[in-house]
């Protein structure tokens, strides 16, 4: 008696990651695995684990109901009481997750910012498995984690487990550079009535070089910087006394740029008259009370200083 069955073999290779870490911050480090299969966890220190969103379940094998026993002379048919188990690995979640360590004194030693790969439909298992599953769930070929306690030495291996029982290798972290501190300055160009124009310059807080990556965004406008590290925004509705901007670069998991974000505050001129009009209204009005002016003391003058007293009397 044969039978067959359709099998998938996996491997781990491929797999590699980066190390960053921040200037802002030195016990910050950012880190992405790229763990080159399917796998079930990785193990980053010795209580530090990257679970992914597979769980294992056992069940019977159809069939090997009858154990069939057979001699020279005749075959004996019996229930089997041994039947042959096989694992099965079914996601139960969309995404991957940290498992709890059970206290809140220090707060979880990582942090996940971001899973990808490919999005899949989940499986419908049979009824006698009481186990959840999710409709769709990320096969997660990568992923970005964050810790600001765990030193960044502790990211120079970490060990990734596939979903076969004893299938796991090292995988070496190399060390990608540091996200650089950023500065916003923005400056008001032109405001008046229908709106304001905005001008962004952003900038390495450390050498005052330009950075050309990434955007700002003012208000309810977005712009990409330039290869001067400017964007001019024009805002169609004019705020009352203040402009706030943030500089949003791209995330450190997914550029070689490696920038912080940044914000800024500006100021609007207030809504004075110009030099000119102010001119204006100063010589209209000179020319509309100097007449009267003059005839008034004139008349004055005339009276002897009996209508207004404004004339010296002798």
């Amino acid at each position: 008696m044969s039978d067959s069955q359709h099998t998938v073999v996996t491997r781990i290779d491929a797999s590699g990651g980066k190390r960053v870490t921040f200037e802002s911050d030195e016990n910050r480090t950012g880190v992405v695995v790229h763990p080159g299969s399917t796998w079930s966890a990785i193990d980053v220190a010795t209580d530090a684990r990257l679970r992914g969103n597979w769980r294992f379940y056992a069940a019977a094998v159809d069939g090997w109901h009858t154990m069939v026993t057979r001699t020279k002379t005749e075959t004996t048919r019996t229930n089997s009481s041994v039947r042959p188990t096989q694992i099965h690995a079914v996601p139960t979640q969309e995404r991957p997750d940290i498992p709890s360590r059970g206290t809140d004194d220090d707060g979880p030693s990582l942090v996940i910012e971001e899973a990808w790969g490919s999005t899949r439909n989940g499986p419908t298992l049979p009824e006698a498995i009481d186990i959840p599953t999710v409709d769709r769930y990320v096969d997660a070929t990568s992923i970005a984690v964050q810790s600001e306690g765990l030193p960044a030495a502790t990211f120079d291996e970490v060990t990734v487990h596939g979903i076969v029982r004893g299938q796991s290798q090292t995988v070496s972290i190399d060390d990608d550079g540091t996200v650089r501190e950023t500065k916003l300055n923005l400056t008001v160009l032109e405001a008046n009535s229908s709106g304001v124009l905005v001008q962004a310059r952003v900038t390495e807080t450390a050498t005052d070089e330009p950075v050309t990556s990434g955007h700002v965004e003012v208000a309810n406008q977005s712009a990409a910087v330039n290869a001067s590290g400017m964007a001019v925004l024009e805002l169609e509705e004019r705020p009352s006394l203040l402009v706030d901007g943030q500089y949003i670069p791209a995330e450190w998991w997914r550029t070689d740029q490696l920038y912080s974000g940044a914000e800024d505050r500006a100021k609007i001129p207030p809504k004075y008259p110009e030099f000119q009009k102010i001119v204006q209204l100063v010589l209209v009005t000179l020319l509309w009370f100097l007449p009267v002016s003059l005839a008034v003391y004139g008349f004055d003058y005339l009276s002897g200083g009996t209508f207004l007293g404004l004339t010296h009397q002798q």
